[in-house]
């Protein structure tokens, strides 16, 4: 018989325990990185990590949206309030980089000045003297528990135990006044600086020297009359004379206004309206210059704030003159010359104060005569912006008749944060339409068509 082979049994592998750990194991386990009383159904015994688990990850999820919100995703302009608009405006240039170069370059009283007030346009508009409820209550408001960012940069740079507010000016009578409104402000928390204000004002009403017909003189040891005082000292003195209820005072400022008016302005020509630079006796100190000078006239056109018909003369003179400035589209260094190149200073001012005006008076400047030729001259500008916040070419501030332009100004960077600032104002009150803003999330009717103004709006 054959014989019947059979194959052994073969006994199963056996498996390994490493790679299916017992619950014993398991438990074990678990007691070493959750601690040996760890027990899921009481949180008491849960390790610190574990609890505030859910709080990382919370974090971790609203650092996600941030970041989407801020990086990602794309808003529009939100016009449904004042305050929503201002957030979500987009100034078109590197308004901020303007901002630095304006407070980096700044070493004159006058630079100090004017780029406090501009950023106090910018970042404060509330507070600043184009508001429309500038002083509640009839007085300057008190600052917070944190200064203004404008007053933050500029105090220390304030003189507080000096004739003046910036005693290193030997030049200028009028330049260290441009400091004064800031001194104010600040002096509502400090009384040293309302003191500093208070001398500022009696060297100006007692100590300077004054022109033939009582005008204060821009200079100290000349007597002239330059267009660029009217920016310096009478807003400092109608400011002051709110904060003291001193309406001679304010009077006093609407005077100097008028007798610079009167020495300085051009009555009769093809520049009629606009304002000569500087005026004064024949000398060997003389800096006479009877150009219509475009910051000059951008000066004294801001610096007048609310008086509706001189400022119209210089904007109407300004747009009549404006020739393009060498196909620059800017205007020339002197207005109606033109041998003169076209630059952005004298331009940026004087677009910020028409902008301002539309909002002041809708009736008279919110009209296509003049906010077109501003629109034009901001777009034009805007253009000029370079990467650092300066629009070359600009005037050299320290040689308004150098032939040869500049590329760094610090006053003209100041002038661009008021030419923004200002366009933002009309556009969020109403008064200009958000057409170069692109998208715009929420609108609201225009306030010349609800029949609104940026007064009842608070601002």
């Amino acid at each position: 018989m054959a014989e019947i082979r059979q194959r052994r049994p073969v006994a199963p592998p056996e498996q390994s325990t490493e790679a299916f750990p017992s619950a014993v194991e398991e438990e074990a386990e678990d007691e070493t990185i959750l601690g040996k009383d760890f027990k899921w159904s009481s949180w008491q015994t849960w390790p610190m990590w574990l609890r505030f688990a859910p709080a990382w990850i919370t974090l971790l999820i609203i650092g996600a949206v941030t970041y989407w919100d801020y990086h990602v995703t794309e808003y529009g302009l939100d016009m449904r309030t004042y305050e929503s608009c201002v957030a979500t405006f987009n100034y078109t240039y590197r308004i901020n980089a303007a901002r630095h170069q304006a407070e980096h370059h700044a070493v004159h009283s006058w630079e100090y000045g004017t780029t406090t007030e501009a950023v106090l346009e910018l970042v404060n508009p509330e507070r600043a003297v184009f508001a429309g409820n500038p002083f509640p209550n009839d007085e300057v408001e008190m600052q917070g528990w944190k200064l203004d960012q404008a007053l933050i940069w500029v105090y220390q740079n304030i003189a507080t135990h000096n004739e003046t507010l910036f005693p290193s000016d030997d030049f200028s009578a009028t330049d260290p006044a441009s400091l004064g409104i800031a001194a104010v402000m600040v002096g509502r928390r400090w009384d040293v600086y309302m003191e500093a204000a208070e001398r500022q004002k009696e060297y100006l009403l007692q100590s300077a020297p004054r022109y033939i017909n009582s005008a204060i003189s821009h200079r100290r040891h000349a007597t002239e009359l330059w267009s660029d005082a009217i920016s310096m000292f009478p807003p400092f003195l109608a400011y002051y004379g709110v904060h003291k209820k001193d309406f001679a005072l304010l009077k006093e400022s609407v005077r100097q206004i008028q007798l610079y008016r009167d020495v300085l302005s051009i009555s009769k020509g093809p520049t009629k309206g606009l304002w000569k630079h500087v005026v004064g006796p024949a000398g060997e100190k003389s800096m006479a210059d009877e150009g219509p000078w475009s910051t000059g006239n951008g000066w004294a056109a801001h610096g007048m704030a609310r008086l509706d018909r001189w400022i119209g003369e210089i904007l109407d003179a300004a747009i009549a003159t404006d020739d393009g400035g060498d196909e620059s589209g800017l205007l020339r260094n002197y207005l109606g010359q033109g041998s003169w190149f076209g630059e952005t200073s004298g331009t940026a001012l004087l677009t910020a104060t028409t902008y301002r005006m539309a909002v002041l008076n809708p009736s008279v400047f919110a009209q296509p005569k003049y906010l077109d030729w501003a629109h034009a001259k901001r777009a034009t500008i805007a253009a000029r912006v370079d990467d650092d916040g300066f629009a070359p070419p600009a005037v050299n501030p320290l040689k308004h008749s150098s032939r040869d332009s500049v590329r760094e100004s610090p006053e003209g960077a100041a002038f661009l944060l008021m030419m923004g600032a200002a366009w933002r104002d009309c556009v969020c009150k109403g008064i200009c339409d958000p057409a170069d803003q692109g998208q715009v999330d929420f609108a609201r009717p225009a306030l010349r068509e609800s029949g609104e103004s940026g007064v009842k709006e608070g601002l």
